[in-house]
């Protein structure tokens, strides 16, 4: 057991991390990605789900804050923008292959919860 930054650099090597509905407990997602670009081989996946803010918080972030990175919401879980995410992702040779906006991936009492789905590839730095 541990926190999982612990346990991902202590099983290090690995090819694959699959992760649903977990990140979303982290606002600031360096030191989680530093430790996924850390024990990813060469070439190795993550592949991950994340909340995003709903339509009414959107508008206003942009409106208000563009650059806007993550939201702690009412559910004590944080939502995070998708550009923030890759962002992160390529300052620790992670690559976005796949993206995918998910409208409804689960329901909060019974409302539609947005989110985004991202795999992502371990790289060389100069492939970024």
């Amino acid at each position: 057991t541990g926190d999982i930054i612990d346990v991902f650099r202590a099983m290090k090597p690995v090819n694959l991390i699959i992760s649903a509905d977990s990140y979303i407990y982290f606002g600031d997602l360096n030191p989680l990605f530093e430790s996924i670009g850390e024990s990813l081989c060469n070439t190795g996946y993550a592949a991950f789900t994340l909340e995003d803010v709903d339509i009414e918080n959107e508008v206003i972030l942009n409106s208000t804050n563009p650059a806007w990175r993550w939201m702690l919401t009412a559910s004590g879980r944080f939502a995070h923008r998708a550009e923030y995410v890759e962002e992160v992702g390529n300052r620790y040779s992670l690559q976005t292959v796949y993206y995918e906006h998910l409208s409804g991936f689960r329901f909060e009492n019974g409302v539609p919860v947005r989110g985004h789905i991202f795999v992502m590839q371990k790289v060389e730095e100069q492939e970024l």
